[in-house]
């Protein structure tokens, strides 16, 4: 897992279990057949915008995934740096919400792309993220945002 380790702040405290979930996210983002994994990740409403395509729930974002893999024969992610922020008081979601803790964080990296015509294809991207905390303590995207220059 240490190829998708990220700079963090060194000013911020930042949950370790945030730091494993990201690299662990990449590595399955890099696993064509990573489906299931990379879909569990998710909670059952999250929101995934990925350029200019969108979905909503587990079903959508199972569909998304799969597509991702249509021209792609490999793709591999480079994290560069993460920024985490809380805007919610102690971190947890607005009121009337379920009072699951929420972690918010900027990133930005690339991603080395192999398409299956035999292209090869380096995008820098960044993306916007909230994580919460889903049954059992297990982190879950509640939204997933990613820009692809």
């Amino acid at each position: 897992m240490t190829d998708y380790a990220a700079i963090y702040p060194t000013n911020v405290t930042v949950d370790e279990r945030v730091k494993r979930f990201i690299s662990t996210f990449y590595a399955i983002s890099d696993t064509p057949s990573g489906n299931d994994d990379w879909v569990e990740c998710f909670a059952a409403d999250a929101l995934l915008v990925v350029g200019d395509q969108r979905a909503r729930g587990v079903e959508e974002i199972r569909r998304l995934r799969e597509g991702m893999w249509d021209q792609v024969e490999s793709r591999k992610h480079r994290l560069d740096k993460v920024f985490p922020a809380e805007f919610e008081p102690h971190g947890h979601d607005e009121p009337g919400g379920q009072g699951r803790r929420r972690f918010e964080y900027m990133l930005h990296g690339s991603v080395e792309l192999e398409l299956k015509s035999g292209e090869q294809l380096v995008r820098e991207w960044a993306g916007r993220a909230v994580l919460t905390d889903g049954e059992g303590g297990l982190l879950k995207y509640a939204l997933y945002q990613i820009y692809i220059v």
